[in-house]
Parts: C-alpha cells; sequence; structure tokens
C-alpha cells in the first residue's frame, strides 16, 4: 500500500536567500509567539502551531481543514534545509504528502462498505436497479477516493508557497 501511495507525493527543492540558521530561528520565534483571535480560529495563511521542528534542520508541517477554512490541504510537508551554494543562501528540500491516516481509514472502510454492498446484492437477487447502483457506487467512490489526494497536493502546495513567503516576510520584518 505504501508503494501505490507513494504517487501522491511531490519532492521539491527552493533556494531561499537567507542563511539556515535564520530561517530556523524565524521559525522558532513565530512558533512562540503569541497568537491572537484571528489566528486562534484558524482563519489566517499560516497557522505556526502546526509546525513541528523535527531536528536540527528539519521542519514537518502537519495541515488539516479547520472550522472557518474547510478546504484546505490535508497532509504533511516535511522541508530539511541546508546551506546553499552562497553561504547566505538556504536550500529548502522537502515532500508533500497529500493524505492522513484519516484517509486511509476511510479507504479500507470505502472498501469494505463496497464489498459489503456487492455481497448483499448478490445474496438478495437484485434487480437490475440494485446492480446499476452496485455499479455506480464501484465507479464513483473509487475514482473520487484516486482524486482526493491530488487536490489536496495542490492545496498544500499553496500552503508551502505562503509558509515559505511568510518566513521571508517575518524574516525582512526581524532584520529592521
Amino acid at each position: 500500500m505504501k508503494k501505490f501511495l507513494e504517487r501522491y507525493h511531490e519532492r521539491f527543492s527552493i533556494e531561499i536567500s537567507q542563511p539556515k540558521s535564520r530561517v530556523m530561528e524565524t521559525i522558532s520565534r513565530e512558533k512562540d509567539k503569541k497568537r491572537d483571535f484571528i489566528s486562534m480560529l484558524g482563519i489566517g495563511v499560516v497557522d505556526y502551531k502546526e509546525v513541528k521542528v523535527t531536528g536540527v534542520d528539519s521542519v514537518e508541517i502537519a495541515v488539516t481543514p479547520k472550522m472557518f477554512n474547510p478546504y484546505r490541504g490535508a497532509g504533511k510537508i516535511r522541508i530539511a534545509s541546508s546551506e546553499g551554494n552562497i553561504v547566505l543562501n538556504t536550500v529548502a528540500q522537502g515532500e508533500i504528502i497529500p493524505y492522513t491516516a484519516g484517509y486511509l481509514l476511510f479507504v479500507f472502510i470505502a472498501f469494505t462498505f463496497l464489498l459489503f454492498l456487492a455481497l448483499f446484492t448478490i445474496v438478495t437477487e437484485s434487480s437490475t436497479y440494485g446492480i446499476g447502483i452496485l455499479v455506480v457506487a464501484w465507479l464513483v467512490l473509487p475514482s473520487t477516493l484516486y482524486l482526493l489526494p491530488f487536490g489536496h497536493r495542490k492545496k498544500l502546495r499553496e500552503y508551502r508557497d505562503s509558509f515559505l513567503a511568510d518566513l521571508t516576510a517575518n524574516r525582512k520584518n526581524s532584520i529592521h
């Protein structure tokens, strides 16, 4: 199953025009900063409560939909920082994983439901309508489950871009 799900992953590499130490300082400062009421509701673009520092130079962002922003992507963004070609640059290499454990559970439940629906249809000797419903269910549900991570990946890509843009904006503010 893991091999099948890796087709949804997207790897990226972005160069940031700031030193690695300043990037990590900005992330830890933003995580420790007190939030106002709007950011508590999850309306803002970047929520630093979701950012988890997993190592000296690596960060993991677990993105989930919020009450006031239900169409956010769901998944993880892993970013590892390293020194760039120039000392003042940082290369952020990472991976977007556009699904969660909840998605995997839902896939399991959906296919279990479809199997029981098929068994029920076969056992009860359903009419043409029952077989039609079964065929439509087997076409719609798996195709929706297949396409869902592609939408999440697009939203996570936008979130990654706003996260990196926010880091750049925060760094410019902290320098002055």
